[in-house]
């Protein structure tokens, strides 16, 4: 289903209430989680670059956290399928953000000695890929199903890599 379909996304979400709702609830329980992570990495870091980033993988994590509560509401009501846009816009806009400041983060945490260089490289690298896609979904709603699919792919990569490193960090205390 193409999401630049307003009607198309809101009758789908209505018609399944249920595990729309849930669904948003677990995104933003593993969108928190994940922060939590990259806070702790950029902490253990204690470099400015990635100091920097956290303020951004923040405000696009609640952005997402308030479009999943938005989508929820969306699917619990059809009445409420006017707040789709906005929905929207804030997952683009935090999707934007939030690659912004995983760039910042990963960057900044590259050069550590527990952090192997060239994957952070690599990781920063699908950030870049994650920013344009949003970018370009962000103003060219014809593409945005395409983005989204590019972008759902860098999220998976970034949420590998922070388990990866998340054990080692455990691993390490």
């Amino acid at each position: 289903m193409e999401p630049g379909d307003g009607n198309a996304v809101v009758a789908a979400l209505a018609g399944n209430s249920s595990l729309a709702t849930l669904t948003s609830i677990g995104i933003s329980i593993a969108l928190i989680i994940m922060l939590h992570g990259i806070v702790r990495l950029a902490f253990e870091s204690s470099d400015a670059l990635s100091s920097l980033g956290i303020k951004f993988v923040i405000v696009g994590t609640v952005g997402w956290v308030i479009a999943s509560g938005l989508t929820a509401a969306i699917a619990g009501d059809i009445n409420n399928g006017g707040l789709y846009g906005g929905a929207l816009g804030i997952n683009q806009f935090s999707g934007i953000v939030w690659s912004l400041g995983f760039l910042l983060v990963v960057l900044g945490v590259s050069g550590r000695d527990y952090i192997n260089k060239n994957v952070a490289y690599v990781v920063a690298l699908v950030a870049i890929v994650g920013l344009v896609t949003g970018i370009i979904g962000g103003f060219d709603t014809s593409t945005l199903q395409t983005m989204n699919l590019i972008g759902g792919i860098c999220y998976i990569i970034f949420t590998l890599w922070s388990i990866w490193l998340g054990k080692d960090m455990m691993a390490r205390d």
